[in-house]
């Protein structure tokens, strides 16, 4: 009877900060699929809607020039991924997926600039038409703010939520940064297990 109160007060304790915390989180009711889309990663390999598939991901769009969201947001993904590391098997951890949609600034830096913040972290980018199809397929928006064809220090707008996909290649959430890791993968979590009420 005490091990049996013991286990249920331990569970309460995993659950209950999805619900005590502002996890910034909105789980679709009808997943989305993301439609087709050809890319490049940063290590010049293709990058496809099949490289969604079968797994979960968190796709995040932003810009290698970016000078405080996207690294902030990226440093807080890989303390929610290693947050999750505690709680999933290394092969059941969702892939963290940068999509830079400045392609001449971020091409050529795109592979050190996410490896600075984790070695698993996948950069894409690619032809301006394929990385517009993956932004609209996140329900995403980009605008790149170049006011002729010599200004390189323009700045880029973009949405700033994270796309959590299912294995079948559909957003089935999104959520908001800034992110408390613990909450947040404790949401997660409840959400790659496919448990009710992680909204």
């Amino acid at each position: 009877m005490v091990m049996r109160a013991l286990l249920l007060a331990l569970a309460i304790l995993v659950v209950a900060p999805v619900h005590a915390q502002d996890v910034k989180g909105v789980t679709l009711d009808k997943p989305s699929p993301v439609g087709d889309f050809e890319l490049i990663d940063h290590r010049g390999e293709p990058f496809t809607r099949e490289d969604l598939m079968d797994r979960w991901s968190l796709v995040f769009l932003g810009f290698t020039h970016c000078p405080d969201v996207c690294p902030f947001t990226l440093a807080n993904l890989e303390a929610v991924r290693s947050e999750l590391s505690l709680l999933l098997p290394p092969e059941r951890l969702p892939q963290i997926v940068f999509l830079a949609v400045d392609p001449d600034r971020d091409r050529p830096v795109l592979a050190d600039y996410v490896a600075h913040f984790d070695l698993s972290f996948v950069g894409v980018t690619g032809e301006p038409g394929e990385i517009a199809r993956f932004a609209h397929g996140l329900d995403a928006y980009y605008r790149l703010e170049k006011k002729s064809d010599d200004d390189d220090s323009y700045d880029v707008v973009h949405s700033a939520a994270v796309a959590v996909i299912d294995p079948d290649g559909a957003v089935k959430a999104k959520i908001t940064p800034p992110f408390h890791p613990h909450d947040t993968a404790n949401y997660l979590h409840l959400l790659l297990r496919g448990v009710e009420g992680t909204n």
